[in-house]
């Protein structure tokens, strides 16, 4: 007998019933032209996704070390419209953050909710659904990068690039 399969279900099943409760879109995808282009934000609720999304290949994230996550959840629209009004302090590190498309996956790290900020740019007319799939890409510098959000504090932390910036 696997001891280690309904801790591993668990948390999926639990993610797919906060999913259920949660628009996956906090705001429509429309494609528009890139110089008058702002970031747009979708939430990720599947729990396959949301781990995919985690599954980074050149920056380190929560879900690295394998465990360190021990469950997904659904933010709030309240909760992402509190991160976003947030992303100007980011600026310092991450100029023009709020400009970035970005992917956002609720995990519970050490007792915590936490919320995870993947940060990326499609391409106009990119037929990738973010709400449905993961974005990930190897390398690509510093326009490729995460964070952690903790709502509670209001606070980000573990800023990770995939790269240092290409005139290094």
């Amino acid at each position: 007998m696997n001891r280690f399969l309904p801790r591993a279900v668990l948390p999926l099943a639990l993610a797919a019933l906060a999913a259920a409760c949660t628009p996956a879109n906090t705001r429509p995808g429309a494609s528009v032209p890139t110089a008058v282009k702002t970031g747009q934000s979708w939430v990720v609720t599947r729990p396959v996704i949301a781990a995919q999304v985690l599954d980074t290949c050149s920056r380190p994230s929560p879900g690295q070390p394998p465990g360190r996550v021990t469950g997904y959840w659904a933010p709030s629209r309240q909760q992402i419209e509190q991160l976003e009004a947030q992303l100007p302090a980011l600026d310092a590190q991450v100029p023009g953050a709020a400009d970035f498309d970005r992917q956002y996956v609720g995990v519970e790290l050490e007792g915590r909710q936490l919320i995870y900020l993947n940060a990326f740019r499609l391409p106009d007319q990119s037929e990738t659904d973010p709400a449905r799939e993961a974005i990930r890409v190897c390398d690509g510098g510093r326009q490729f990068w995460g964070a952690l959000f903790d709502p509670a504090s209001n606070q980000f932390s573990e800023v990770q690039f995939n790269g240092p910036p290409a005139d290094h």
